[in-house]
């Protein structure tokens, strides 16, 4: 890891680690498009924070990269920093790449629970340095957002969250919907914790809401740094052929399968299809019923095409996003030691609604 400090002359200084992972915000123009450029490149472009009462502490990954190239093991590389330091930090930003920042803060939701304090994930559809960019706006927002204390002086947002084009996000609850505008993310089925406009406004009802207690472990968070990749997504289309999964879902490794469906959970009366995964159910293997609408939940009992995959077994997906479905499956095929229907159909990081 590459590391370097930055202190604020001022007192009574919130404590920031900055991570950096790479991603547009800190890329830079090549002969083969836009490549990540290091920490101290970096730090040249970031905004000057000198005005701010903030002592910033920033580290990289080894190498900084595309978001594209991120695997679940630089969730956990990410995840030991936050441990590392969590005692000693007030808060955690996270300067990510848009392609795959939704799967990354909904994996440490699950991986890292408990932590008591924010850990804000910002990137950019424009570098910084681009005349038109919006990273320096999310980048002081979303600084501004970690640093943000309660009339009790306590974190105001003390979830894992997203700041994107004005708006804060619960981090399990986000999708990215847009490759090139702005507005790139939503949260379709769960209200903003926050928006900036001349300053920012906090939803007080919102925050924190459906994510469960529990106590800490000798005063660190709980974590959870197994994951189990064992899962494969079948996303439903006219015309699609069983026989082409038959192999993979005879695969002992495969243990999860998440059925993108139609609508609130439906499925073709295709007896091939519907053979094949009652097998994988039998074998031991999860269906795991997810929508391919962006909003609303599924309701596998609504339609008699739903009530195919209930019948085979499958567990509902709710209200959940791709995203938090899928590392939500690997946190807890991963850490074991439960009943899975039962684990997944509960609240872990406020993922789902009440």
């Amino acid at each position: 890891m590459n590391l370097a400090m930055t202190r604020s002359p001022r007192s009574h200084s919130s404590r920031i680690l900055l991570i950096y992972t790479g991603g547009t915000i800190g890329m830079k123009e090549s002969s083969s498009g836009l490549v990540p450029v290091s920490l101290e490149d970096l730090l040249e472009q970031l905004p000057d924070i000198d005005a701010l009462p903030v002592e910033l502490t920033l580290v990289s990954l080894d190498r900084p990269m595309d978001s594209s190239d991120l695997k679940p093991e630089h969730w956990v590389q990410i995840g030991e920093l936050i441990l590392k330091h969590s005692a000693d930090m007030d808060a955690f930003l996270v300067l990510h790449g848009t392609d795959t920042m939704a799967y990354s803060a909904a994996a440490l939701s699950f991986m890292m629970q408990h932590l008591g304090k924010p850990v804000i994930f910002t990137g950019s559809q424009l570098p910084l340095g681009h005349p038109r960019s919006d990273a320096a706006s999310h980048w002081m927002s979303a600084l501004e957002v970690a640093m943000a204390l309660g009339p009790d002086g306590l974190p105001r947002v003390p979830e894992i969250a997203l700041y994107f084009n004005h708006a804060l996000f619960r981090g399990n609850r986000v999708r990215k919907l847009h490759a090139m505008g702005f507005d790139a993310f939503d949260s379709p089925n769960y209200p903003v914790l926050a928006r900036a406009g001349t300053r920012i406004e906090y939803a007080e009802e919102a925050i924190g809401q459906g994510i469960p207690g529990q106590p800490f472990q000798q005063g660190r968070p709980a974590w959870f740094p197994a994951l189990d990749q064992g899962v494969l997504s079948l996303k439903l289309f006219p015309g699609l052929r069983p026989d082409l999964w038959e192999v993979a879902l005879h695969d002992p490794t495969v243990k999860a399968v998440l059925v993108e469906a139609y609508g609130a959970g439906n499925i073709p009366a295709d007896g091939d299809l519907s053979e094949l995964l009652r097998a994988f159910v039998q074998r031991g293997g999860h269906l795991i019923a997810l929508s391919q609408c962006v909003g609303g939940q599924v309701d596998l009992t609504r339609y008699q095409s739903g009530r195919r995959l209930l019948d085979l077994g499958a567990i509902s997906g709710m209200d959940m996003t791709f995203e938090a479905a899928l590392t939500k499956t690997m946190h807890l095929l991963g850490t074991g030691g439960s009943d899975f229907r039962e684990a997944f159909g509960q609240s872990i990081a406020g993922e789902l609604g009440n």
